[in-house]
């Protein structure tokens, strides 16, 4: 078996290490969108009374787990300025995303008459 550095050495070289960085990017980019259209779902679902027995179990859960991702994330982005290009990117993502899905960020609920 190769030594780590060898086996690290040769996925430089061949471009393996930059499309793993891209990826886990891209993926990191969509990470933060699902968790952010999670939330804004479970607010409105909370408002609403309608975050009940399992489902509020589960998503706390999904909560938990997603706060582990993102703070073990966190502590790969080293620079003031990685750390701004991130925030930077994922503004960016989620205005394009919102377009495509046709999700406003302004959304309101209608005024009932009640």
């Amino acid at each position: 078996m190769k030594p780590r550095k060898q086996l690290i050495d040769a996925a430089v070289a061949n471009g393996s290490i930059d499309r793993m960085n891209m990826l886990l990017s891209a993926a990191h980019l969509l990470n933060c969108k699902a968790n952010s259209l999670v939330e804004e779902a479970s607010d409105l679902m909370a408002e609403n009374g309608l975050l009940l027995g399992d489902l509020k179990k589960l998503h706390n859960n999904f909560v938990k787990s997603a706060d582990l991702y993102f703070l073990e994330f966190s502590s790969l982005v080293e620079t003031e300025k990685s750390k701004m290009d991130m925030f930077r990117d994922m503004d960016d993502f989620d205005a394009k995303f919102r377009e495509w899905a046709k999700l406003p960020s302004d959304w309101k609920p209608k005024e009932s008459e009640e």
